[in-house]
């Protein structure tokens, strides 16, 4: 499962939607973005801030999404938000899915979608996953 539950999309749509930032025409936080990458810098609470551009409809769906002004987070941490983006990348590069990656792959997964996920040993469904894991998390900076 990679969604949040219902009455936790509905909350986070709420907080988006009451957002200063929030576009209405477009349920994007700050500028949609289109292509290329644009982004959207704005000082909040004292502290500049990146909007992400996202459809928040969208957005607020993916359990392990976060909003970009902390109003509210993921499952996951920032720390491990990054220590799965350093993995899945890792994952990635290597081209093959070893044992032990799937085990770590799928204890992350769990624990970013805050279920049990079923386990597989298909390797284009992982790949599947762990793409759409690294597009979800692209506004997650990696050093």
């Amino acid at each position: 499962m990679l969604f949040a539950k219902s009455n936790e999309y509905k909350r986070r749509l709420e907080i988006c939607r009451t957002c200063k930032f929030f576009e209405a025409s477009t349920q994007s936080c700050g500028r949609l973005i289109v292509g290329e990458e644009v982004e959207t810098e704005v000082l909040f609470r004292k502290k500049s801030i990146k909007l992400c551009g996202c459809v928040m409809p969208i957005k607020a769906k993916l359990a392990f999404a976060q909003c970009p002004a902390s109003k509210w987070s993921g499952v996951l941490s920032l720390d491990e938000q990054i220590e799965f983006k350093r993995f899945l990348l890792d994952m990635k590069a290597q081209g093959r899915l070893e044992d032990k990656d799937l085990m770590k792959f799928y204890s992350f997964k769990d624990k970013a979608t805050g279920a049990f996920n079923e386990r597989s040993t298909c390797s284009p469904c992982v790949r599947k996953d762990i793409n759409m894991f690294l597009e979800s998390m692209k506004d997650v900076i990696v050093e």
